[in-house]
């Protein structure tokens, strides 16, 4: 693997090189500590090995099956091992390294004489645990000196203790692995043979194999009428039969199964019989892995009998198991982690499916000693058939079950108070964000009306204006007032005039400074205050009003105190209706309200309802009118509360015979079949 740093400047110094081998040392030894896998690893510290000693290349050799040691990791050896020499070359060097693989120290040893250059490798035995498992050779050109010798050897050394660092983690990583896939596989053992119900059975295999084994899609498959059908597939409640995928997955599984030969698809199909290799293109068409396995599945009494017709009872296996990764993983390492557990699947399979086989097993089995014990046998056919059919009848009218009718809404808190434009305008400013707790009179959102301030700016003028008549009226009043009042130049309707126009200008003012004051309210009122000490409930405030028209009356945000009590607003379908206020009519006690939130089924709060609505919504977003209904419970129960929570519920509305709870629905929508 060529690196980019042979592209880099040689050092000019001592200490810069030492410099930059300990650079270069720092870079691999935060590298071991990566899940690296051991070529990638071994690729980037050989590739620095060799950028710091100038070397001609750098290898790690490793023991190999037969005992020999085997070049697994290598950079830039080209010059070393050059085309048609390569191999006499290698096997000089193997027996040369193998002396240093069974010593403890670093060695400075000859080249192959056949190489058409002469160089020097200085070689260290790699540890881990007291044991050998490999050499990390660096390849120089010879001779060396001997000083020379031993600074590549500490080098060496310095990048062997990285390396062995590197192995420890990884043989670490595989021993934890191993341990749990081992508890992965004892619990899997325990979850699969938990019931005796073929469909759950299978459900659990599918589900738990895929959590034991890491991988992306686990299906099982039986064997019905000679062809493999889809049982169950893992993240998937139910399949859909009739889909592409299913339809080419059981055709993929069923050649399998025919072929008695586990399939292991990792890219090539080469080596696969015709017809397992025509089926499987097909699934690839239709599936994104990149790994598939299709195990037979056969029942292990069958496998380990002895005897020739338990021999050819083996042969015809009960179903099949297929193992799916999109990743590019391992596929005989998932063959090998999957073995114990398709024993485990098989065993429980088959129990699954002989229980299966017997008709109603769970019911007529402690059924039929009950009735052995009372003679029932000795009846005739008839009293048989009919007992027990008018005994289920009456059964269904006189026992009581509980009543519910199922109901939908969402949780919010009990004081939540909703913020409007108090006038047409924009807004200028946002003060507090999704999320923020806002105390009572805490500003909200600054809006802005140019309508305002025309009408500011109109009355402002007319004030001023009539404040000035009036300034002028009065001045010329009394100047008037000055003259002598025998003058015959005095005029009595002149003096008359002006009082009048004094009153007029002085009453017109105060209502210009009224229509100002209101004016000057009304502005004060386009910065919205919190009424409540709450949270700011809406999303992305800034993206939504940000300089946005608002017109009055329009919504802009909404603050709750989440602090304090919540609700649970219900809606009821008109049509329940009658049996709500039928039960509460009967109840002196709030009916109970039990639900569970949609994002965590399975988990049931309770509740008190506590208003019915007098009204039926004709909601436009709603399916169908609904009566709204308002429940009390208690907070404390739900740890993650959010305002919007959807719920589905069901309100108790006492009990009725199981025959009525089973039937109300269809008989109510044939009575409005019949009679609307």
């Amino acid at each position: 693997m060529e690196s980019s740093l042979h592209h880099q400047n040689a050092p000019r110094t001592t200490e810069e090189a030492r410099q930059r081998i300990e650079s270069l040392l720092d870079e691999v030894a935060e590298l071991s500590d990566m899940p690296l896998a051991p070529d990638e690893f071994y690729g980037q510290l050989l590739d620095r090995l060799t950028f710091a000693t100038t070397a001609l290349g750098a290898a790690i050799w490793t023991k190999g099956p037969g005992g020999h040691l085997i070049l697994a990791h290598q950079s830039d050896l080209a010059q070393v091992y050059p085309v048609g020499q390569a191999a006499h070359a290698m096997s000089d060097d193997e027996a040369y390294l193998y002396q240093v693989f069974t010593g403890t120290e670093a060695k400075t040893l000859a080249g192959s004489q056949q190489a058409t250059s002469a160089y020097e490798m200085i070689a260290l035995p790699l540890k881990v645990v007291g044991e050998s498992w490999g050499v990390l050779v660096l390849y120089q050109k010879g001779p060396l000196a001997r000083s020379v010798q031993q600074t590549y050897q500490r080098i060496v050394q310095a990048f062997g203790e990285v390396a062995q660092h590197f192995q420890q983690q990884t043989l670490l990583r595989d021993f934890r692995q191993h341990q749990s896939d081992w508890k992965r596989q004892l619990d899997f053992a325990g979850l699969v043979h938990t019931d005796l119900a073929y469909d759950k059975t299978a459900y659990r295999i599918a589900n738990e194999a895929r959590n034991c084994l890491d991988a992306d899609r686990v299906a099982v498959l039986s064997l019905r009428g000679g062809r493999c059908r889809l049982d169950a597939i893992s993240g998937v409640d139910k399949a859909h039969g009739r889909s592409n995928t299913v339809q080419t997955l059981q055709r993929l599984a069923t050649e399998v199964v025919r072929a008695k030969q586990p399939l292991l698809y990792t890219g090539e199909t080469e080596s696969l019989p015709p017809q397992v290799e025509a089926a499987l293109a097909d699934y690839l068409e239709e599936s994104p892995s990149k790994i598939i396995a299709v195990i037979p599945l056969e029942e292990p009494a069958a496998i380990e009998a002895d005897d020739d017709a338990a021999k050819r009872k083996s042969s015809s296996p009960i179903g099949a198991l297929v193992l799916e990764s999109i990743e590019h993983l391992d596929g005989a390492e998932l063959l090998r982690r999957a073995e114990p557990m398709v024993r485990h699947a098989a065993s429980a399979l088959a129990n699954a499916l002989a229980y299966r086989q017997v008709p109603f097993a769970s019911v007529l089995r402690p059924l039929g000693k009950g009735l052995a014990a009372v003679g029932w046998y000795r009846l005739p056919t008839t009293l048989k058939v009919l007992v027990p059919v008018v005994c289920l009848v009456v059964a269904l009218f006189l026992i009581p079950t509980d009543f519910s009718i199922e109901v939908h809404g969402q949780l919010v808190p009990k004081l939540q108070r909703n913020i409007f434009a108090p006038s047409d305008g924009y807004v200028e400013e946002i003060f507090v964000e999704h999320g923020q707790e806002v105390a009572p009179d805490e500003p909200l959102i600054q809006l802005r009306s140019n309508e305002f301030q025309l009408q500011r700016a109109e009355i402002v003028g007319q004030l001023q204006t009539a404040q000035a008549e009036l300034d002028a009226i009065i001045v010329k009043r009394s100047q008037g007032m000055r003259r002598d009042p025998r003058s015959e130049t005095r005029s009595t309707d002149t003096l008359e005039n002006l009082s009048a126009d004094q009153l007029k200008l002085t009453t017109q003012i105060e209502s210009l400074t009224k229509r100002r004051d209101l004016l000057q309210k009304r502005e004060d009122e386009l910065k919205l205050l919190s009424p409540i000490q709450g949270q700011v409930l809406d999303w992305e405030l800034e993206e939504v009003l940000a300089a946005r028209p608002v017109s009055r009356g329009e919504l802009l945000m909404k603050v709750a105190d989440v602090q304090g009590p919540w609700l649970l607003e219900l809606e009821l379908p008109d049509k329940r209706t009658y049996h709500v206020v039928t039960a509460q009519q009967q109840s002196s006690e709030p009916l109970e309200v039990r639900f569970q939130l949609v994002n965590e089924p399975g988990e049931t709060y309770q509740g008190l309802l506590t208003d019915t609505a007098a009204i039926v919504d004709l909601d436009e977003n709603a399916e169908q009118p609904f009566v709204p209904l308002l429940a009390d419970f208690d907070k404390s129960q739900i740890p993650h509360l959010r305002h919007g929570l959807s719920v589905v519920g069901r309100i108790d509305c006492g009990q009725r015979s199981i025959a009525y709870v089973w039937s109300y629905q269809l008989v109510e929508s044939i009575r409005r079949f019949l009679f609307w």
